[in-house]
């Protein structure tokens, strides 16, 4: 019997559970799977209930039961021949693959025929490891079956997506998401309405909504972004003092991660008319927006061009000063073209004194040349003209009746 965990998983994917189902009926599996979707599609979910049906030996048509102590070791990535690489907040090294390689060439400590690896975030490892994970899989060894997730396929190298079975994840309704998560009556209105535009899975909202960086990231999304639009207090210095501080250390890329989807939530709904949030401290945030469409789309890239620059070893604290910088430039637009019009509506007063400045300027120029021309007359008295060079150069010299010139 299905878990409701299950149920949802083959109703918003049904294109990856039907393949992974009949591959798990017949226990026939590839020796590579491709996982590739938008973020928040369920792909890590459908990777561990795929790992716990390979490993449960109370497994009925190929599913797990997902009660017994297999499932439970798998589902905390406790199972000796299941090996999980994280590449959503490091970037995944040569230095990981070769020692997932060296833990497979060990002999195994279960009774499955199977071990499997899963690589989370695959588009972010190295060049050279992703050169190692392709002769890994020129060369797969019988038992073992690679699952990788990414975001981004295309990152990822062509040889790598040909030796895969490329599996599809399709994004989820955004509205059923909300509704579900409003089902589950757990966690806040506020983050139910945050995850759901993330297109989250519902059962996972509120393990997120209590996670620990996600609440910071929150914390700072609100304070920020109010003294950002409604006050004139400075942003970046809050962001430096209490926001990311270089001397906190738990300040990590995950909690900036989640501040910058937030912000980007907030932009796209600064978009619209309308917005199906009740909470009242973001629907006065969000009526408080004063930007163009322009000033919106620049906020945008802005923010996704350090989403993007997160994906590389950066300096956290440098990376969030040179973005508030930035959005702050593309606020200021708002306020320069605001006084524009000031500068045209000065009356008559203005327009007198640049006309008067004009005739002085006329009259100086007047007077100036007069002096030249002054200067330029002979002064009586005084005066000694110099002969010219060809005047110089020019003697005359009598002989026989001839005159000479040299």
């Amino acid at each position: 019997m299905r878990t409701a965990e299950q149920t949802l998983l083959a109703r918003q994917q049904p294109i990856a559970w039907k393949t992974l189902s009949n591959a798990l009926a017949r226990q026939t599996f590839a020796h590579a799977y491709l996982f590739q979707g938008p973020a928040g599609t369920a792909k890590k979910e459908m990777a561990l209930l795929f790992a716990q049906s390979v490993f449960c030996p109370h497994a009925e048509e190929g599913i797990a039961c997902g009660q017994c102590d297999t499932c439970r070791r798998v589902a905390a990535l406790e199972y000796a021949d299941l090996s999980y690489i994280d590449g959503s907040e490091t970037t995944i090294k040569k230095a990981d693959i070769l020692r997932l390689q060296e833990n497979f060439s060990r002999t195994s400590l279960e009774t499955s025929p199977y071990r499997i690896y899963i690589m989370d975030h695959a588009e972010n490892a190295t060049a050279d490891a992703l050169n190692s994970l392709l002769k890994f899989l020129e060369e797969p060894q019988p038992g073992i079956i690679a699952v990788l997730i990414s975001d981004q396929p295309e990152l990822l190298l062509a040889t790598i997506v040909s030796r895969c079975q490329c599996i599809p994840f399709h994004p989820l309704n955004q509205n059923e998401c909300l509704r579900l998560g409003m089902e589950e009556g757990d966690g806040d209105e506020m983050d139910v309405y945050f995850l759901s535009r993330l297109r989250c899975h519902p059962h996972t909202m509120r393990e997120i909504s209590e996670n620990e960086d996600y609440q910071h990231a929150r914390y700072v999304f609100f304070a920020l972004m109010e003294r950002f639009v409604r006050t004139k207090e400075d942003a970046v210095l809050f962001l430096q003092t209490e926001g990311y501080p270089s001397k906190n250390k738990k300040a990590n890329k995950t909690s900036f991660r989640w501040l910058l989807e937030l912000m980007i939530i907030y932009l796209k709904d600064c978009g619209r008319e309308q917005i199906g949030c009740q909470d009242s401290r973001y629907v006065k945030l969000w009526e408080s927006r004063c930007w163009s469409m322009e000033q919106l789309i620049a906020m945008m890239q802005i923010v996704l061009k350090a989403k993007d620059a997160l994906r590389r070893p950066v300096n956290l604290q440098l990376l969030a000063d040179q973005m508030m910088y930035e959005l702050k430039e593309v606020r200021s637009l708002n306020r320069k073209t605001k006084t524009a019009p000031r500068r045209r509506r000065m009356s008559g007063r203005g327009i007198k004194i640049e006309e008067n400045a004009a005739l002085r300027h006329a009259q100086e120029s007047a007077a100036g040349q007069s002096e030249k021309e002054n200067a330029a007359r002979p002064r009586s008295g005084h005066t000694r003209a110099w002969p010219s060079s060809a005047s110089r150069n020019q003697r005359k010299y009598t002989h026989s009746g001839m005159t000479e010139t040299i």
